[in-house]
């Protein structure tokens, strides 16, 4: 099972997420939803890091696995954040440099880059 998930994003984000699902030949539900899903595995907070200050001018809609969702809520009851809250700021942070994914020991994991924080 899967639960939908919309997100308002600024323009820029939601090109770049458009573009890198693309240049992966995966949906960007998958590309999100693996980039999540290497968050939550690790922990992540984002209360550290900052939501877009640009206006929200588009959409993403998703389809997150029900584990995903699920995880996803706790994360967020924790932060006392909504869920598309959380997803923005991941992947602004990710646009930013904020957080860059490292291969370590054959696994993805997400790390701050304390040069843009």
């Amino acid at each position: 099972m899967t639960k939908v998930i919309s997100i308002r994003v600024p323009v820029g984000l939601a090109t770049e997420v458009r573009s890198v699902a693309r240049e992966r030949q995966i949906s960007i539900s998958g590309f999100v939803g693996w980039v999540l899903g290497i968050a939550l595995s690790d922990g992540l907070g984002v209360s550290q890091l900052r939501d877009s200050q640009e206006p929200l001018n588009d959409k993403l809609d998703l389809r997150l696995s029900s584990e995903c969702a699920q995880k996803l809520r706790l994360a967020c009851r924790q932060t006392r954040i909504t869920p598309s809250v959380y997803i923005r700021t991941l992947l602004n942070a990710g646009l930013t440099r904020r957080v860059t994914l490292k291969l370590q020991g054959g696994r993805y994991t997400l790390v701050a880059n304390h040069d843009q924080n």
